[in-house]
Parts: structure tokens; C-alpha cells; sequence
């Protein structure tokens, strides 16, 4: 496991460099900050697939289905991410929000969310009211302060009935998987999973914190190819992958 965690933490320490430096090559991080997600995230749904095919032979019950469905909401988001380099290096249109890429983003939590549901209900047991009415609580709190943070921005910006519905859109989504990956976290923190639960409640947190910056940051018209917050969306699909690559290995 060290390996991975060490090729892990170079890769994300090679990133903060690219990207701390890059008033140097803007042409290249403009490039670069476009090309890249849809490479970390075709690894991501590489690494779900091949753990897919592993608990498909060997595991019993519904966790083949579970993965399905992990395998499934990734590959959508891949698309999405694939779609939006499509815009951008292809087509040469500087900002696609909102675009098709939109469509495979939303559509990929469906699936994600049904995985994150189904993997707590099997060992729902594990929890009590208590844990499940603090999640609930942290998670509607969250909920309101984030509306309430990007409401006056989005609605000053004009912006048309759309793309205010995506501001909104992908940071509520994002905290819906964390209430449910919470939970997970609860019933596997002391088990030999509880690091890939980390990891994946890691993963969403990034989500959840550069929506809510690209939600903001384009409402305010700052938001820019090779932005600094791309970051936190290559660490989330990185951390994913390490997720599900421990997962294969612990399980």
C-alpha cells in the first residue's frame, strides 16, 4: 500500500508545482488543465472496472451490483469530462458552462449515489439513530450555508435560468453523497475499509469545495482554464482511484 500512496502524494505535489508556477507557460496549463481530468478520470474508471470484474467472479450477494454502479456513475462522469475537453481543445470555445459535459455530470451521481446506498444498507446495521440523525443534521446545515453563500452571487451575475440551476445543482448533489459516505465512514472507521472510506469521503469533500468555488468563481466571470481550484477536482478522481484500489486489496 505504500507504493500507491507514495505515487499518490508525487503526483499531487507534481500538480501544486504545474499549477503554482504556471504564469510561466500559460499556454501549456491552458492546454494541460483541460487534457488532464479526463486522463485521471479514464484511470479512475479503469481501476473501478478491474475491481468490478474481481467481485463480479468472487464476491456473492448484491456488492457486484454495488460496483456496477460505481463503475458506472464514474465512466458517466468521465464522459463528461472528455466532452468538456472536447469543447475546449476541439472547438476552441473558452468557457462550455453549461454544455452537453453537464449532462454526464449529473447523470453520473444517479448511479453513484444508488452504489454509495446500497454498500451502506448492506451493513446499515452498524449504525444507530443517533449516527444517522447527526449526519442528516451536518448534512441540511451544510446544505443551507452553501446556498445561502452562493445565492447573492449567482442571482447578482444574471446568468440565465440554467446555468443557475448548475451552481446549485452540483454542490447539493456532492453534499447528498457525503451524508451517504459519512455513514459508510461511521460503520467502517475501525474495520480494515476504513481507509478507503476516508478516501472516499476525501474525494467528495474536494468535489464539494470546487463546485462550490466554480459556482462562484463563474457567477463572478473569474474563473479561468488552469484556475487553481481545477486542482481539487483532479485530487477528487485521484483519490477515488486509490479508494477503490485499497478496496480491492483490504476487502
Amino acid at each position: 500500500m505504500l507504493k500507491i500512496y507514495k505515487i499518490s502524494l508525487s503526483i499531487m505535489v507534481g500538480l501544486i508545482l504545474l499549477y503554482a508556477f504556471q504564469g510561466y507557460y500559460p499556454d501549456f496549463i491552458t492546454y494541460f488543465s483541460n487534457a488532464f481530468p479526463p486522463i485521471i478520470a479514464g484511470a479512475t474508471v479503469i481501476v473501478s472496472g478491474v475491481s468490478l470484474e474481481r467481485y463480479w467472479r468472487k464476491a456473492k450477494g448484491r456488492f457486484p451490483i454495488v460496483w456496477l454502479y460505481f463503475t458506472c456513475g464514474l465512466f458517466l462522469w468521465f464522459i463528461g469530462e472528455a466532452v468538456w475537453a472536447g469543447y475546449t481543445l476541439i472547438l476552441g470555445v473558452e468557457l462550455p458552462y453549461p454544455s452537453a459535459a453537464d449532462i454526464f455530470w449529473i447523470a453520473g451521481y444517479i448511479p453513484f449515489f444508488i452504489a454509495l446506498h446500497l454498500y451502506v444498507k448492506l451493513f446499515g446495521r452498524a449504525l444507530t439513530r443517533k449516527n444517522v440523525a447527526t449526519v442528516m443534521a451536518v448534512t441540511v446545515t451544510l446544505t443551507v450555508v452553501v446556498a445561502a453563500t452562493l445565492l447573492a452571487p449567482i442571482l447578482g451575475a444574471e446568468e440565465d435560468l440554467v446555468a443557475i440551476a448548475m451552481d446549485f445543482a452540483y454542490p447539493i448533489l456532492d453534499l447528498s453523497l457525503l451524508s451517504v459516505a459519512l455513514l459508510g465512514l461511521i460503520i467502517f472507521w475501525k474495520g480494515k475499509l476504513g481507509k478507503s472510506w476516508l478516501l472516499i469521503n476525501a474525494a467528495i469533500v474536494m468535489d464539494v469545495c470546487a463546485d462550490i468555488l466554480f459556482s462562484y468563481t463563474t457567477a463572478q466571470g473569474t474563473y479561468y482554464s488552469g484556475h487553481m481550484l481545477d486542482l481539487l477536482f483532479d485530487f477528487s478522481y485521484l483519490f477515488f482511484l486509490m479508494a477503490f484500489y485499497i478496496h480491492t486489496k483490504e476487502f
